[in-house]
């Protein structure tokens, strides 16, 4: 299984109230309004935006890594008012392994209503599917509880503290670990 063959036309993925989906130039201001939040930005490795532009141009990025096949995230559009509010995808794939590792950003707006756990199971899915993925692996800030309760409520199991395994913002983080295994994935589909 090789990368360019799954990212050569990233599909939709549907959920009842999610559509992930490939992100275009036009959806930069709703993109901007939580990557401009400092609060989304708190525990990431990304400086918030600070005008559309900077926006624009990791939409650029993405654009580029879509044109490439190369491993990108989705759009999370939510159906019901069309927004764009924030991003669920793979950041980066072991194809030889089977392993990947998926990170994903919200709006405030859209925080504690189980958006994003909604968006990362169909994320998982696709990896235990077209994938064909073994293991799927999420990191976050050991401070940040609110993405430790999305990879628990996604069925997710913690590993550990990977100690100051990270340089973000000028300072090392310990970051807890995650995954989920494709015969722990089917088991829940099932049970």
């Amino acid at each position: 299984m090789y990368v360019e063959d799954v990212f050569a036309n990233l599909p939709d993925l549907d959920t009842p109230r999610l559509r992930l989906r490939k992100i275009t130039m036009q959806d930069a201001p709703h993109l901007f309004e939580y990557a401009g939040d400092p609060e989304v930005s708190r525990y990431t490795t990304w400086y918030p935006h600070q005008s559309v532009a900077d926006t624009r141009q990791f939409i650029t990025t993405i654009l580029n890594r879509y044109k490439a096949h190369q491993v990108a995230a989705w759009g999370v559009e939510h159906v019901q008012d069309g927004k764009l509010p924030g991003t669920c995808g793979f950041v980066h794939w072991v194809a030889p392994h089977r392993r990947a590792e998926i990170g994903y950003a919200l709006s405030r707006r859209y925080w504690n209503q189980g958006y994003t756990t909604e968006a990362v199971c169909a994320t998982l899915t696709f990896g235990f599917g077209p994938m064909q993925l073994n293991r799927i692996e999420a990191r976050c800030n050991v401070l940040n509880i609110a993405s430790a309760r999305v990879m628990e409520k996604a069925g997710m199991t913690f590993e550990g503290v990977l100690r100051q395994q990270m340089l973000v913002k000028g300072h090392y983080d310990d970051l807890k670990m995650y995954s989920i295994l494709r015969d722990e994935f089917m088991a829940r589909l099932q049970g």
